[in-house]
C-alpha cells in the first residue's frame, strides 16, 4: 500500500513524510480510521520512536483521542519495548490504560521495569500486587513496610509478614500478621 511505500527506508522523502504526519496531518485529524491506519503503518514499518512521537502528539497533546484506551496502551507498551525511560512519565500522565496487563508486561523477565510496575499497581489501587513487586522483585522490605503502613490493608500486611518471616525477622513478622 501507499503507507508501505512512503515509510520504506528506500524512500528519500521518508523523514519529511514522517515529520509532516507527526507534526501536522494526524494531530489535526478527527477521524479514528485515519489515526488507526497511520498507527498501524508506523507499527508495520517498525518505527517505534516515530510511533511514540506520533502517539504523544495525539494522546498527550491532542484532545480528540486523549482518552482513547487503545492508544494509551499502545503508547506505554511501545515505550516499554523501545524507550523505557519514558514509561514512568506516561504512567503518571495517563489515566485510561489497562493497568494490570501493562504492569505484568513491565514486570516480566523481558523488561524488568519493576518500579514502573509498582507505580501502575499503586495507581490502580492493586496494593497486593504492588507490595509483591516491592518484596519479590525489588526485594525492598523497608519500602514494603512503608507501603503497608500507607495503604493499611490486612492482605498487604499478610504478604509483608510472610516476606519478613522469610528474612528471619520474626518479631516484625508477628507485628505485621496482627495488623
Amino acid at each position: 500500500g501507499l503507507w508501505e511505500r512512503v515509510l520504506s527506508s528506500d524512500n528519500p522523502h521518508r523523514r519529511r513524510v514522517i515529520d509532516e504526519t507527526v507534526q501536522t496531518a494526524l494531530p489535526e485529524s478527527k477521524n479514528p480510521d485515519e489515526v488507526s491506519t497511520t498507527v498501524k503503518a508506523f507499527m508495520t514499518a517498525d518505527l517505534p520512536n516515530e510511533l511514540i512521537e506520533l502517539l504523544e502528539k495525539i494522546v498527550l497533546h491532542g484532545d480528540e483521542f486523549s482518552n482513547n484506551k487503545n492508544l494509551q496502551n499502545l503508547l506505554i507498551l511501545t515505550a516499554i519495548k523501545s524507550d523505557s525511560a519514558r514509561v514512568m512519565d506516561y504512567i503518571h500522565r495517563l489515566d485510561n490504560f489497562d493497568g494490570p496487563d501493562i504492569a505484568k508486561i513491565a514486570c516480566s523477565e523481558m523488561y524488568k521495569l519493576f518500579e514502573e510496575a509498582f507505580e501502575i499497581y499503586k495507581k490502580h489501587n492493586l496494593n497486593v500486587d504492588a507490595i509483591d513487586v516491592l518484596l519479590n522483585h525489588l526485594e525492598d522490605l523497608d519500602r514494603g513496610v512503608q507501603f503497608a503502613q500507607r495503604c493499611d490493608e490486612s492482605e498487604v500486611w499478610s504478604h509483608l509478614a510472610k516476606a519478613q518471616l522469610d528474612a528471619n525477622l520474626v518479631k516484625e513478622a508477628i507485628e505485621s500478621f496482627i495488623k
